[in-house]
């Protein structure tokens, strides 16, 4: 049978949120949320993500393993969010060896199915102590085929693949038929909007952001809202960013499954409110939306760009996904491309 288009959503846990997600499952056939993903604050479970304490709920273990098990009753996975690149010192995770393990040997107790890391030592220590599979993050910026045979340790079942590869089908296509070799699935983060101006923040601020929220984030907001308010301000400067963001949008899952193999997509904003979750949610399972793209992928509050117009059925009429995803190959070499700045032109001439 063909296989469905599985989404693995954020998650705060919050039992009310997963019982809206149920919900959505039971009128849906060719799409459905089979995992969902998120943390603990460390005061409940000392195994740092690369989100700070204070952007989780205070969610607490017993409310965490309730959610648990009703997930499980209605056949959605807990991916548990171990993803902090940098946190400890070599010494602190040698001499902190069976602490460690402890960890990861609870989340397996009460039901957690697998953990998202991002750091190849805890993939050796989860192996050895524990039966959960693995996913591989994001943060890893996997993005060469030739990278997967490292992890094909029997405990990785999947790798999210390095966002900024989300517009090379081929790229993407290869990722996959490698994977299948060691029985591993490339997830695609589908909705992260993480570009500096006008270009991959993977080089700029993005590991750095990861590290120092994994550290305990920017509470305070000091350097002037470091990083948050560089990044926006950025977007401001440079609106065509919003052509050059690697999103997928919620009509074009079917392409990826089609023309890539890729089934599995990862759907962000554990940190945000319910509200915004479940419409971006809604939008990802009705596979269609119209309307502003800013107004998909930010929240109200955190939107820069107020007074950039892009939609969805413009850029859909004027071919602009068509060509992006049958013709290009983006490798973000913008200086010698020029196909978003066309567009943009184009945008901006109606």
């Amino acid at each position: 049978m063909d296989s469905i288009i599985e989404l693995n959503v954020g998650t705060d846990f919050d039992i009310s949120v997963l019982h809206s997600i149920i919900e959505m499952n039971e009128r849906s056939e060719e799409i459905k949320v089979t995992e969902v993903y998120g943390s603990l604050r460390t005061e409940y479970i000392d195994m740092p993500s690369a989100r700070p304490d204070f952007r989780l709920s205070n969610s607490d273990r017993a409310n965490f393993e309730e959610y648990i098990k009703i997930a499980d009753n209605n056949g959605i996975g807990i991916n548990y969010t171990a993803n902090a690149s940098f946190n400890r010192s070599i010494d602190e995770y040698a001499g902190r060896k069976d602490e460690i393990t402890d960890v990861f040997k609870y989340l397996e107790s009460v039901g957690v199915n697998s953990v998202i890391v991002a750091n190849p030592l805890l993939v050796e220590m989860i192996s050895e102590c524990t039966d959960l599979k693995i996913k591989i993050s994001t943060i890893q910026g996997i993005n060469k085929p030739s990278a997967i045979k490292h992890y094909a340790n029997g405990h990785v079942n999947k790798i999210c693949a390095d966002i900024y590869a989300n517009r090379n089908i081929p790229l993407l296509k290869a990722m996959q038929e490698e994977a299948n070799k060691y029985n591993i699935e490339i997830e695609l983060l589908a909705n992260e909007i993480c570009l500096y101006g006008d270009a991959p923040c993977s080089s700029i601020l993005r590991s750095s952001c990861y590290t120092h929220s994994s550290m305990g984030g920017n509470k305070d907001k000091l350097f002037n809202n470091w990083p948050f308010e560089r990044c926006q301000r950025a977007r401001q400067e440079y609106p065509i960013c919003w052509l050059k963001i690697p999103y997928i949008l919620p009509q074009y899952l079917k392409y990826y499954k089609e023309h890539t193999g890729i089934h599995n997509f990862k759907i962000t904003g554990r940190t945000n409110t319910h509200e915004y979750l479940l419409r971006t949610l809604k939008a990802y399972m009705d596979m269609e939306y119209t309307g502003s793209i800013p107004e998909l992928f930010m929240l109200p509050q955190n939107i820069s760009n107020n007074d950039v117009l892009i939609y969805t059925e413009e850029l859909e009429e004027m071919g602009f996904f068509d060509n992006l995803l049958n013709n290009k190959q983006c490798d973000y070499r913008c200086e010698d491309c020029g196909f978003c700045e066309g567009y943009w032109k184009k945008l901006n001439m109606k």
